[in-house]
């Protein structure tokens, strides 16, 4: 099994594996720490929150404590080895805070070590390293359902479906100028959106080497819009009753820009949970009709050396 067949199957895992998932009672005042993925997962519960959650990243506590000061700290880190998630919880302890908890894949990793306890995230993998799919969608319903009350949708299968052809109809209408490395991707979306925005981009970032960049729809109209050419290509994610990304898409079109609009009839945890589905089933089937055995973080060994010296050691 290659690391894009692995993607697929811990994509097609999720329908089944997220019914498992124990979700947790809500806490006040959560802030959530994390880095890449795991960052993102937080995000998205921050704008799902109804109880005071935020999201940082684990630099920000570094440089300033006070941001912990009254909070709940959940550490969020499937390796739970990066370096700065272990140096910020080091540095919220330091500084009084009552519980600091690692959401992690490891529970004898040395983040657990460095929390006061560990909430671990237990899902089915194929034990080859690939694109994370699985591990950021339960990460991402596990912050949720510590800051708010949470099921999870009894129709996964009936989404997974539904998301399934939309990415069909999305790769239809990309632009047939584009190669997946030298085309350059925008990822449009409000709110919760925004937070499946940026996910998508580090998909396209690991899977393909392109440069993704995520904005909120308006703030991409006051300046990245200058950026675009004609060979790039635009994603506009939006709620079944956003009508404004609707409109976006379909002027980049008439004035000769490739754009294409996914919307999505749903809303709250479904909404967050087709969308992602969306993001991951685009990225694969992109990635398969270019002929993709690997992602591109795992094939070039120099950059991999970078990135792992720098968030691990």
């Amino acid at each position: 099994m290659n690391a894009i067949e692995a993607m697929q199957a811990e994509i097609e895992y999720q329908v089944q594996d997220l019914h498992k998932l124990n979700l947790s009672s809500p806490v006040d005042n959560c802030l959530f720490v994390g880095s890449g993925d795991s960052y993102i997962a937080g995000l998205a519960a921050q704008y799902y929150s109804s109880s005071h959650a935020i999201c940082c990243s684990p630099i920000d506590i570094i440089k300033n404590h006070l941001l912990v000061k009254r909070r709940n700290l959940f550490v969020v880190s499937i390796s739970g080895n990066t370096q700065a998630n272990i140096l910020a919880a080091k540095i919220a302890k330091k500084h009084g805070v009552s519980t600091i908890s690692a959401l992690t894949a490891r529970s004898s990793s040395r983040l657990a070590k460095s929390c006061d306890q560990t909430i671990e995230l237990k899902y089915k993998n194929t034990g080859i390293t690939t694109a994370g799919t699985i591990s950021f969608t339960l990460s991402m319903i596990k912050c949720i359902s510590l800051s708010t009350e949470l099921q999870i949708p009894s129709n996964l299968r009936k989404m997974y479906n539904r998301a399934e052809k939309q990415a069909k109809q999305a790769i239809s209408e990309i632009n047939d100028k584009s190669d997946s490395s030298n085309t350059s991707y925008f990822i449009l979306g409000n709110s919760q959106l925004h937070a499946i925005a940026l996910y998508g981009a580090v998909k396209f970032n690991e899977v393909f080497g392109a440069k993704a960049m995520a904005y909120p729809a308006e703030e991409f109209c006051h300046s990245p819009l200058f950026s675009i050419k004609e060979t790039d290509q635009v994603i506009v994610l939006g709620g079944d009753d956003d009508d404004n990304s609707r409109k976006l898409g379909k002027r980049l079109n008439e004035e000769g820009f490739s754009s294409v609009h996914v919307g999505f009839k749903r809303t709250g945890i479904e909404l967050l949970l087709q969308s992602t589905f969306f993001i991951q089933l685009f990225v694969l089937k992109l990635a398969q009709k270019y002929g993709l055995t690997s992602c591109y973080f795992l094939r070039n060994k120099k950059l991999l050396r970078v990135s792992s010296d720098f968030i691990y050691h």
